[in-house]
């Protein structure tokens, strides 16, 4: 399989179509680059506080924005990433957007347009002090997709950061977890980076992430800077022979717009499980693990 992964520029953007002109650039490029999937990073709109009129978007009314206009676009650009994956022939995790979902509750969620029409959602689960002040509400399930014939997760930024979780979906038969992320300082960026890691060496895996990078000057009181880069992560053994595990990095564009390719090779990810040279999978304790457990209760 050959993932791409974008380090996805913040920029202003001026309308929903504009907006929708630079996705489909990106996803155009991953298409003719041979990529199976595209991945975008979390809360890839957040450019469209650029496109909000009447009012001037700082602190004070980023709580509004996000519930009554961020919102009002999501539906429209689900559509198009739907299209993009229909039109270019190419799974597509359009990173993840703010949606209210039925019970009228905020939610930060990825959506899976895949080639052949589907749609799968993944509510982020464990949020950040700044997504619970303004009120969003955190997922409760973990959902395993598929691309093509292999299983993959989804983990929103601080998610990949939960080990629980990860092992749930290599559990569930997933070898591929997608890391759309958002972070605005360096500690987040190692936090996510390191995360991505650990749960990759952990579950013999390939952990993808997509950070957002760069600033639109907003809001006008507070500018965020976001910042990363977007890695591709494996098992760190002698199958592979990569010491730190990372098999991509975007070192050279850092802070800059940018499609990363990788090609995954399943065959030999299924060799480091098989006979792994540390522990690995396949000699974990679950007696132990059980144990540790009922002594917690």
């Amino acid at each position: 399989m050959r993932v791409a992964t974008t380090q996805f520029q913040l920029r202003a953007e001026q309308s929903v179509e504009a907006f929708a002109d630079h996705l489909e650039a990106l996803v155009a490029k991953a298409a003719r680059g041979g990529a199976d999937v595209v991945v975008f990073p979390e809360l890839v709109d957040t450019g469209l506080l650029g496109a909000i009129r009447g009012h001037e978007v700082t602190v004070a009314s980023l709580h509004d924005d996000y519930w009554n206009e961020l919102t009002e676009f999501t539906p429209r650009i689900v559509e198009h990433f739907a299209s993009l994956a229909s039109r270019y022939g190419i799974d597509v995790l359009g990173g993840s957007l703010m949606r209210i979902d039925g019970a009228g509750d905020l939610k930060n969620t990825a959506y899976h347009a895949k080639k052949d029409g589907g749609l799968v959602l993944q509510d982020k689960i464990h949020l950040t002090p700044q997504e619970h002040e303004l009120g969003v509400r955190g997922g409760d399930s973990v959902t395993v997709t598929t691309i093509g014939e292999h299983g993959a997760g989804i983990l929103i930024c601080a998610d990949i950061q939960f080990p629980e979780l990860s092992r749930y979906i290599a559990r569930k038969g997933a070898d591929l977890i997608l890391c759309p992320s958002l972070t605005w300082n360096r500690r987040g960026v190692h936090r996510v980076r390191t995360g991505c890691q650990a749960r990759a060496m952990e579950n013999q895996l390939f952990v993808v992430m997509s950070p957002l990078v760069g600033h639109s000057g907003l809001p006008v009181d507070a500018p965020m800077h976001a910042v990363g880069e977007a890695i591709v992560a494996g098992p760190v053994d002698r199958t592979f022979g990569v010491n730190d595990g990372l098999l991509a990095r975007a070192e050279e564009t850092v802070g800059h717009e940018s499609v990363l390719f990788c090609d995954l090779d399943f065959d030999r990810l299924e060799q480091s499980r098989r006979t792994p040279e540390a522990p690995g999978v396949a000699l974990q304790r679950p007696d132990v693990y059980a144990l540790l457990e009922e002594e917690l209760r």
